[in-house]
């Protein structure tokens, strides 16, 4: 069981460039700024797995409470970061 859970905790560990996006999230959270306007642009960039964990700490952190992000989009390869949800 706890082998388990080692492998369910290595497979949703942040990359650094995700890390640095939630940073980024929660420093302007405490300043209470909103999200970058270009945030569509950096989260394009992200691995669809880590895009997922970074759109989740932003829902939880009260961020994208009404923004609709298509699951195509959420899902997509990292790509050339340009296409807004």
């Amino acid at each position: 069981m706890m082998l388990v859970a080692l492998a369910l905790a290595a497979a949703q560990a942040l990359s650094p460039a995700a890390s640095a996006f939630i940073d980024d999230a929660t420093g302007r959270l405490l300043a209470g700024e909103e999200l970058a306007p270009d945030f569509p642009v950096h989260l394009q960039a992200l691995p669809p797995d880590q895009r997922l964990l970074v759109i989740v700490h932003l829902r939880r952190a009260g961020f994208l409470a009404d923004v609709v992000m298509p699951v195509d989009w959420v899902i997509a390869p990292a790509g050339p970061a340009g296409d807004k949800p």
